[in-house]
């Protein structure tokens, strides 16, 4: 994952990121049961998640493999006049970049299924730098109730200066995204297509990988903390923990 396929993106991509109490509130809930003190978000994007984990006072750090979007992530914790470490690192050797551990790992917003990355490697290299009874948290929008239907388009964003459609084409286990951006503001007009590929993992595919890995998932269905539901969940999150520490 060397070529940084967001630096056509990254300016924009704020655009379809919006506060989400219910999903903020499912973090706070998990991270107290679990204790957790030290983040490590290794897919930042452009650091939304960073600044409001900082702000309910985790010791946050985080990484990611694109240069623009940790550009972005820099611009954004200098605004908020915040100090939170970022690091240039592709999630599947994150061992080679940080010499501590972490309490909870997260990789958000589909990044884990990034058809460009090895999911068991990826998920190995996070465990090397999670501590003994730390979890790792991934969410993706494919669940299996969606995926009997799956959807071909979707308008995330449509507002007065910018509207953005995300087009959806399937091939066996892959879906390829087209996001279509347009820009119409009073003093800009601008048209931009960016392309990304993502693999299809419901939940059958999660436990053979998470078994794989010797990693025991909690499956939930939303940002409720409901429990995941194959007939009607319209979100698959989990929170995995070490297979040694999934009876305590």
């Amino acid at each position: 994952m060397e070529t940084d396929k967001y630096s056509n993106i990254a300016e924009t991509y704020d655009h379809m990121l919006f506060d989400n109490t219910e999903r903020e509130n499912f973090f706070v809930k998990i991270f107290d049961r679990y204790n957790v003190k030290t983040v490590l978000d290794c897919a930042c994007g452009t650091g939304k998640d960073l600044v409001f984990l900082n702000s309910l006072k985790y010791d946050v750090t985080g990484s990611d493999i694109s240069d623009s979007m940790l550009a972005m992530a820099q611009k954004r914790i200098d605004e908020y006049g915040l100090q939170i470490p970022l690091y240039k690192a592709d999630y599947q050797h994150l061992e080679n970049i940080f010499n501590k551990k972490f309490d909870a790992i997260v990789c958000l917003s589909n990044a884990i299924n990034d058809t460009e990355a090895d999911v068991v490697k990826a998920l190995n290299s996070m465990k090397n730098v999670l501590n003994d009874s730390g979890i790792i948290i991934f969410d993706q929008g494919q669940t299996d109730m969606l995926m009997k239907n799956p959807p071909c388009y979707s308008l995330e964003v449509n507002n007065r200066d910018f509207s953005r459609l995300f087009t959806m084409d399937y091939k066996k286990d892959v879906v390829t995204i087209k996001i279509f951006d347009f820009i119409h503001s009073d003093n800009l007009s601008d048209f931009g297509i960016n392309e990304f590929k993502f693999k299809i993992r419901l939940f059958d595919d999660w436990e053979k990988i998470l078994d794989t890995v010797n990693l025991h998932g909690e499956y939930y269905g939303n940002w409720d903390v409901s429990s995941y539901d194959k007939q009607t969940s319209k979100r698959l999150i989990v929170v995995a923990r070490s297979n040694n520490d999934a009876g305590s």
